[in-house]
């Protein structure tokens, strides 16, 4: 890349930030690197590439002045590409003026209640009493798809109360405003208003249960966007089982493309059921799913159905470090069907030296009639060469429709340094 490796400036960037003279001064900080790429031949081109991704975090805090900062991004070198050489998640500014009172500053991931957002703008926070928070935030919404990232004529603004230190219990309602363009005033094709609440609560009777449910509406396009309803129960400390119901559904009328507007029509229903059983506690586990999904499909005009099956055995031999999980999956829809096995080794030789080795393989017959068979075999090994610095490599190989031998060998790089008060 002419620009030099971009791991190293954000390891750059990082250290600049976070070593500069007010961080110093802070009573802790944290410091995560994470390096991860491949050495591969281009599939058509035979060239050969090394795409690498270096993801740099940091965290900064100012007991004396109730203040903190937290900063992630992403460094990405992609082939001769010279474009978004980087995405900035989040840098944020956390402040406590007052005891009651939280403000949050800057480009941060906002979760209020219908989806998790990346925000430019604020968040604020106010616990008015012991069981009780309000939090309000305003801002631009940002994407890390090109196009969208450098976009400034979206707005979301909301608000969340729900309460707080009740105990096993968890409950809010919400309500946001979001405008796709600033420049237009449309409340069917532009503009959304959503409400939306959520609420679980663990009883303290034998088997445990506990039960949960969410639900968001879009006043504007008068459908529910997202229905969900389900439950964990604990029949003794060798058996636990989930239940889950979800219901989806978006309005056609708005301006704003998605992958569920184009495919689909009318709502989507999932359902899925799943438990897990200690055979033997400590030595072998059974933990199989089942999944129904009902949507309608544009492509035909009707509805279709889909089911999902996955059950594995999780064998653990502590003595000797060592995990073995072979799997069974199926899966039919629309689309076509696939049925597969898995099995995945990880063996723990010591306290710094780890192996992991993955086999999977899928019979696969699609509506295209592109009928096939699919091989993967993935081999990783890290090593903690220094307190919070592990070096990690690997080698993966694929035979499927699209590569006849395609083999990779990856490499990692992970580094984490806490300074704590």
């Amino acid at each position: 890349m002419k620009n030099g490796p971009v791991f190293l400036k954000g390891c750059f960037f990082l250290l600049f930030l976070f070593f500069s003279p007010l961080s110093l001064h802070a009573a802790d900080y944290s410091v995560d690197l994470l390096s991860i790429g491949q050495v591969r031949k281009a599939p058509i081109t035979n060239q050969q590439q090394i795409p690498e991704n270096g993801y740099v975090g940091g965290t900064a805090h100012f007991e004396k002045w109730n203040f903190s900062n937290q900063t992630n991004m992403r460094f990405f070198r992609d082939f001769d590409s010279k474009l978004d050489e980087y995405d900035l998640y989040q840098t944020v500014f956390h402040l406590e003026p007052a005891k009651a009172l939280t403000l949050d500053l800057g480009r941060q991931f906002v979760n209020q209640g219908f989806m998790v957002e990346i925000l430019d703008g604020i968040q604020a926070t106010v616990i008015p009493e012991e069981h009780v928070a309000v939090t309000g935030f305003s801002g631009i919404p940002r994407s890390m798809e090109f196009g969208q990232f450098r976009k400034n004529d979206l707005l979301l603004t909301g608000l969340s109360v729900g309460l707080k230190n009740v105990a096993r219990t968890k409950a809010s309602v919400h309500g946001a405003w979001r405008s796709n363009n600033l420049h237009i005033m449309d409340l069917n094709s532009n503009d959304q208003v959503q409400v939306g609440g959520n609420f679980s609560h663990q009883f303290a009777v034998n088997m445990m249960p506990m039960f949960y449910s969410l639900a968001e509406y879009d006043t504007t396009g008068k459908v529910f966007n997202t229905a969900t309803v389900g439950f964990d129960l604990y029949p003794s400390s060798r058996f636990s089982i989930n239940g889950e119901g979800n219901y989806y559904n978006l309005s056609r009328d708005l301006d704003l493309q998605t992958v569920q507007a184009t495919y689909s029509k009318g709502p989507t229903l999932n359902g899925r059921f799943a438990f897990t059983w200690k055979v033997v506690p400590q030595f072998l586990n059974l933990v199989p799913s089942y999944t129904f999904n009902r949507m309608g499909v544009t492509a035909t005009n009707d509805f279709k159905n889909a089911h999902q099956v996955d059950a594995a055995l999780q064998l653990l031999l502590e003595d000797v470090g060592l995990r073995v999980e072979p799997a069974y999956y199926y899966a039919k829809s629309f689309g076509g069907s696939l049925k597969g096995a898995r099995l995945g080794l990880h063996k723990t030789f010591n306290d710094r030296l780890y192996a992991d080795l993955t086999f999977d393989f899928t019979a696969y017959k699609k509506i295209t009639n592109d009928n096939d068979n699919a091989y993967s075999t993935i081999f990783w090994t890290g090593y903690e060469v220094a307190k919070g610095l592990t070096l990690s490599g690997g080698m993966e190989y694929n035979k499927n429709n699209l590569f006849d031998k395609d083999i990779r060998g990856s490499f990692r790089l992970d580094y984490h340094l806490n300074r704590g008060s």
